[in-house]
């Protein structure tokens, strides 16, 4: 596959100033994946990411492969400056499993051989096959891994210009407040929202930043109180149930992160002019059960990345008021 310049910036404004002057939303574009692979790259990343790094092609094959049959993605991270985190030949890597039981989250490892990566592919399948068990994690025996919070900020030059010029300032602000949570990654999607900050394990999604609304959004995120202004969503989820959690937070807030939990959703049928329509069904950390009807409808194409070759149509997602279900 071509890979494309970023030399070759189409004619135009930016994406990320183009969709401010549009007030494009952000609802319901967090990445779709619940489970991620972090690979620290210092270097250089290319338009594709991790297929393109300096690492074996068998050993990327299957990291590629494993990970999609886990539903997983996989990212290439860095600290801001492009400065190593480990010593000498070592590289560090990182399996996030947000459905995992909390305290078994987030898991840390080095590599200084590429088969070594290998081993965080280990730790997801494990995790993943005991969600799929119903085992209790605790119970194993097998050491646990944590949930101390990362802060991803998205700074893919290749990918995006945007995610580059918009990104690195918000990732060396938040690196010289949080140091040890803070890392550059690669593309996290929706360019034209960038600066782009994914949180894990929590799974928020921010976009829209800049360094003052980052600080903002970080600190008002870790006292329980998300910022819907900038919340793209949750990941892991459709996105009719990423509009619905954040709907609820705007809508039933402040609540703290986490206690918004859909229980299930139903299709219901479009009205002229939608795309879809779901009921999404929730829970509310104080025990009250909510619903909420969340219409999509495609926007007018427009150009949605800086390479884009042409106008392209986004569909997004509309959610309604929340609703208290009374028990019948």
């Amino acid at each position: 596959m071509a890979t494309p310049d970023p030399a070759a910036t189409r004619p135009g404004p930016r994406c990320s100033d183009a969709a401010r002057e549009r007030q494009d939303p952000m609802v319901g574009t967090a990445p779709w994946q619940a489970r991620f692979l972090l690979v620290e790259q210092e270097s250089g990343w290319a338009y594709d990411g991790f297929p393109s790094t300096p690492l074996p092609d068998d050993v990327k094959a299957e990291v590629l492969e494993r990970a999609a049959a886990l539903g997983a993605r996989v990212m290439l991270i860095r600290r801001p400056g492009r400065q190593s985190s480990s010593v000498c030949y070592l590289r560090a890597w990182c399996v996030v499993d947000t459905l995992a039981p909390a305290g078994h989250r987030v898991t840390w490892g080095t590599y200084a051989y590429p088969a070594e990566l290998l081993a965080g592919l280990d730790r997801l399948d494990q995790l993943a096959r005991w969600q799929e068990e119903g085992t209790d994690v605790g119970a194993t025996g097998v050491p646990g891994g944590d949930d101390e919070p990362i802060v991803l900020v998205c700074t893919h030059a290749k990918k995006d210009v945007c995610c580059a010029v918009r990104g690195r300032p918000v990732a060396s602000a938040l690196a010289a407040s949080r140091p040890e949570q803070t890392w550059e990654c690669s593309h996290t999607g929706g360019d034209r929202f960038a600066a782009n900050m994914v949180l894990l394990p929590d799974g928020a999604t921010y976009g829209g930043l800049d360094v003052a609304a980052a600080e903002r959004v970080l600190e008002a995120h870790g006292h329980g109180t998300p910022d819907t202004a900038h919340l793209r969503g949750v990941v892991g989820r459709p996105r009719p149930v990423q509009a619905a959690v954040v709907a609820v937070h705007d809508q039933l807030g402040p609540l703290p992160w986490g206690s918004v939990v859909p229980t299930g959703t139903e299709p219901l049928e479009p009205a002229d002019g939608e795309a879809t329509a779901t009921l999404v069904r929730l829970r509310v950390g104080d025990g009250r059960e909510v619903e909420v009807e969340v219409r999509e409808h495609d926007r007018e194409p427009a150009r949605l990345t800086c390479l884009a070759a042409g106008p392209k149509v986004s569909r997004v997602p509309v959610a309604g008021t929340v609703r208290t279900v009374v028990p019948g």
